[in-house]
């Protein structure tokens, strides 16, 4: 994976950074995030920071990978959602994937993969996620015919289905691992840590047999319906 070039879409407080560390600490790949400045966290090292698409062709010529895991999410029943915050939810989790990917197409020359994420909402929604489950969902259902439509120019296409991973953005919401609900009776009996989640993205890019494929990622964690 070494000189490999990455493009990442996130906030940078969830698993988008350990992805960011991983790769840029360990396995020496140059790393471009796409995101708005002030999200940038200035301890990582040999950072890249592109936002429009001419400056990392000029820069870098060709992207290599592409880990799409910019989200966000908003929890409230029918009754209460307001169609502006549906419009946005919609607009940042599948407008914003899909027009991510036309954007990156141009800059993958060969070989190269997109890596989506999604979420087990996706599957298994719970009462307050209808509009959250529903942009996830799309994105699990894009990966078939992306992957069938770019696979003449060798690209291939997946889908990571996290579900709440322990990161720094689950701790600046102040939320308590302890005190989230869930079946944890079963292994690995706890939540992901961000790292885990950048493996999976590694062992997505190290095997070129892997396409077409939404990899769950939760240890067999069931949350509750509400």
């Amino acid at each position: 994976m070494k000189d490999l070039v990455t493009l990442l879409t996130d906030d940078l407080l969830g698993t988008g950074l350990a992805c960011v560390k991983r790769f840029v600490r360990q396995l020496h790949v140059h790393v471009i995030i796409c995101d708005l400045p002030s999200a940038c966290s200035s301890y990582i090292p040999c950072l890249s920071l592109i936002l429009p698409t001419h400056l990392t062709q000029k820069d870098f010529g060709c992207i290599d990978v592409f880990v799409n895991c910019a989200s966000i999410t908003l929890s409230q029943q029918i009754f209460e959602h307001s169609f502006e915050n549906f419009n946005r939810i919609i607009d940042v989790n599948t407008n914003g994937t899909y027009n991510m990917i036309q954007h990156m197409i141009p800059l993958m020359v060969n070989n190269e993969i997109i890596i989506n994420m999604s979420y087990v909402a996706a599957f298994e929604g719970r009462r307050g996620q209808t509009v959250y489950a529903t942009s996830k969902e799309v994105i699990v259902k894009m990966a078939r015919p992306l992957a069938e439509e770019l696979a003449s120019m060798n690209i291939c296409v997946c889908d990571i289905v996290p579900d709440v991973f322990d990161t720094s953005l689950l701790r600046e919401l102040h939320v308590k691992v302890s005190n989230i609900p869930g079946d944890f009776s079963l292994f690995s009996a706890r939540l992901g840590d961000s790292d885990e989640f950048a493996q999976v993205v590694q062992t997505i890019v190290e095997n070129p047999l892997v396409n077409d494929i939404s990899i769950r990622v939760d240890a067999l964690l069931r949350m509750p319906s509400e």
